[in-house]
C-alpha cells in the first residue's frame, strides 16, 4: 500500500499546473528556390527553467508575389538546437511521384503533437486522392510529417520518428529555429509568418523528492 501511495505522489506532488508560452515571427522571408541552403528563422523562449509537455507550430507560407507555388518542393523542420522535428518533407513524394504534390496553393496550418492526419499525405486527406489537385489553400491542424529521411529519397512509406513529440520532457528555454528549404527549381515560396505555442510544466524539485522519500518510508510526523 505504501509503495502504491509513493508512486501516486511521485506522479502528482510538486507539479505546478501546465503553462502556455507563445512567440511569433511576422517577418516575410523568401525561401531560396532550388537550394538546400534554405532559410532559418528563430524565436527565443524563456520560461525560467520549465520543461516541454507539447509543442504546436503555426506556419503561413505562400508563393512569392507573381510567382507560383509547388508544395512538393518543400522541406521544413523545427529545432531547439538539440532535437529536430520534421514538419514538412516533400509532401506527396511516393513511388511513382518523385516530385511530390504540384499544388500551386498557400498553406496556413498548425502542426500539433497530438496524433492526427499526416501532413505528408495532405492531398489524399483533403480530396480523397493523391492525384486530385487542391482548389484552395492547405489549412487546419495536422500531425508533422515526421520522416527523418533525406528529402531526395523520402517516401510516404518511410518510418515517422521525428514528430513534435521529440521535444517532450526537454528544456523549453533557448532558441527555437524554423528551417525551410525549396529543394527543386520552379516554384518560388515565402514564409509570411510562423509561431510557437509550448505547453510546459516545472521539473520536480529536490525538496519534493525528499518529501516523497519520507512518505515512502512511512514517517508519521509531517516534515515537509
Amino acid at each position: 500500500m505504501r509503495t502504491l501511495l509513493f508512486s501516486v505522489l511521485l506522479l502528482t506532488a510538486g507539479r505546478a499546473p501546465a503553462a502556455l508560452w507563445t512567440a511569433s515571427d511576422n517577418t516575410i522571408s523568401v525561401i531560396l528556390d532550388g537550394s538546400s541552403s534554405g532559410l532559418a528563422r528563430s524565436l527565443p523562449i524563456n520560461t525560467g527553467g520549465e520543461f516541454v509537455l507539447s509543442v504546436e507550430v503555426e506556419l503561413n507560407l505562400s508563393a512569392t508575389p507573381g510567382g507560383t507555388a509547388f508544395l512538393g518542393d518543400l522541406y521544413v523542420y523545427l529545432t531547439n538546437g538539440t532535437d529536430l522535428a520534421v514538419l514538412v518533407n516533400r509532401p506527396g513524394r511516393r513511388d511513382g511521384a518523385p516530385a511530390g504534390y504540384a499544388d500551386n496553393q498557400s498553406m496556413n496550418v498548425t502542426f500539433s503533437s497530438v496524433p492526427g492526419t499526416d501532413f505528408h499525405n495532405y492531398r489524399l486527406a483533403t480530396t480523397g486522392s493523391n492525384s486530385v489537385a487542391l482548389t484552395g489553400p492547405v489549412i487546419g491542424i495536422w500531425e508533422a510529417d515526421g520522416r527523418a529521411t533525406d528529402p531526395a529519397t523520402v517516401l510516404d512509406t518511410d518510418l515517422r520518428t521525428a514528430g513534435l513529440n521529440v521535444f517532450q520532457n526537454t528544456p523549453a528555454d533557448g532558441t527555437w529555429s524554423l528551417f525551410a528549404a525549396d529543394l527543386s527549381s520552379g516554384g518560388t515560396h515565402q514564409i509570411n509568418s510562423w509561431s510557437l505555442a509550448i505547453n510546459t510544466i516545472p521539473e520536480p524539485g529536490t525538496s519534493t523528492l525528499a518529501c516523497l522519500t519520507l512518505a515512502a518510508l512511512g514517517r508519521r510526523r509531517r516534515t515537509c
